[in-house]
C-alpha cells in the first residue's frame, strides 16, 4: 500500500456550503478487454470485481470512474461487463469518457457515447466542495469546436465552485504526470495545452486534478495544484498495480491512498 498525505496550505474560501469531512474513491481505466484473452474476458471482469467489492466495504460517499470504460466501445461483451459491475456499486457514481470509450473523438462520436453512458461530463458539489468532471479526448484530438464548447462550460462551473471548500476536476488523459516540464507524449497534455488549462485552475482556485489513463500511478504538483494519477482497475503497466485512489476529505487536506484491489 502506497500512502500520499497532502495538506492544503494558504487561506480557504468560504464554502459553498457547509463543509463535512467524507471520503471518495478514485477509479480509472476498468477498460474491460484490455490485455485480455480470456474467455469472455473473464480476467478483465475479476479485476472489475475486485476493485467493486473493495469500494463497497470501504463504505466511501461516492466513486468517480476517470475513463477507459471498456477496451472497444462496439464490443457488446465488454460493455455488458461493465455495466453490470457497475450497478454493483453501492456507492453513488459519476464516470467520464477515456480515449478508448471513442477510439478518436468526432462529434457523432460523442453523442453516441453521451446516448450509452447518459452524459460525457459532470459538475455537482457535495459537503461543501466542487466535482467537475470533463472530457479530455477532444483536447488530445485537437477537435477546437468542442473543446471550445467545453471550455465555455467548464469555466462556467469554476466559476460556481468559488467558495467551497475544495474545488476536484476529475479528467482521463492527465495534464502532467509529475511536473510542468516533462516531455509532451501520449500520456499528457502538449505543453500548450498544459500551461492553459493550468492557468485556468490556477485563476480559478482548483485545489486538485485527478487523472488516469497512463496504468500505472503519478504525483505531481505545480502552482499549489495537487496532480494524482491513478493506476487502473484492469490490467497495469509499467509499475503500475492494479487498484484505486481511496481519498478522505478532511479540513486541512486531502489524504490520499492508493490501494492495489486484484484479487
Amino acid at each position: 500500500m502506497r500512502q500520499l498525505i497532502i495538506c492544503l496550505a494558504g487561506v480557504l474560501a468560504l464554502s459553498c456550503t457547509s463543509f463535512e469531512p467524507f471520503t471518495f474513491i478514485q477509479m480509472s481505466d476498468t477498460q474491460i478487454g484490455f490485455i485480455d484473452k480470456s474467455a469472455g474476458y473473464i480476467h478483465s471482469d475479476s479485476l472489475m470485481k475486485a476493485a467493486v467489492m473493495a469500494a463497497n466495504a470501504a463504505g466511501p460517499d461516492l466513486v468517480v470512474i476517470t475513463g477507459d470504460l471498456v477496451d472497444n466501445p462496439s464490443n457488446p461483451r465488454q460493455d455488458s461487463i461493465y455495466r453490470t459491475r457497475l450497478m454493483e456499486l453501492e456507492a453513488p457514481y459519476y464516470h467520464i469518457p477515456g480515449n478508448h470509450d471513442y477510439l478518436g473523438f468526432t462529434r457523432e462520436k460523442q453523442q453516441e457515447y453521451i446516448a450509452r453512458r447518459g452524459y460525457d461530463r459532470f459538475s455537482f458539489k457535495h459537503k461543501g466542495c466542487a466535482f467537475i468532471g470533463m472530457d479530455s479526448n477532444c483536447i488530445k484530438d485537437v477537435v477546437e469546436d468542442a473543446e471550445k464548447e467545453q471550455l465555455a462550460w467548464l469555466q462556467k462551473e469554476l466559476e460556481s465552485a468559488r467558495g467551497c471548500k475544495y474545488t476536484l476536476v476529475f479528467l482521463h488523459c492527465p495534464v502532467i504526470r509529475e511536473s510542468m516540464d516533462e516531455p509532451e507524449d501520449y500520456f499528457n497534455f502538449s505543453v500548450e495545452k498544459r500551461r492553459e488549462y493550468i492557468g485556468l485552475f490556477k485563476q480559478y482556485g482548483v485545489d486538485a486534478v485527478f487523472a488516469g489513463h497512463c496504468h500505472q500511478e503519478y504525483f505531481g504538483e505545480h502552482d499549489g495544484i495537487l496532480f494524482f494519477t491513478a493506476g487502473p482497475v484492469g490490467n497495469a503497466l509499467g509499475h503500475g498495480t492494479p487498484g484505486y485512489n481511496f481519498v478522505n476529505v478532511g479540513k486541512d487536506g486531502l489524504d490520499v491512498t492508493y490501494i492495489p484491489s486484484a484479487l
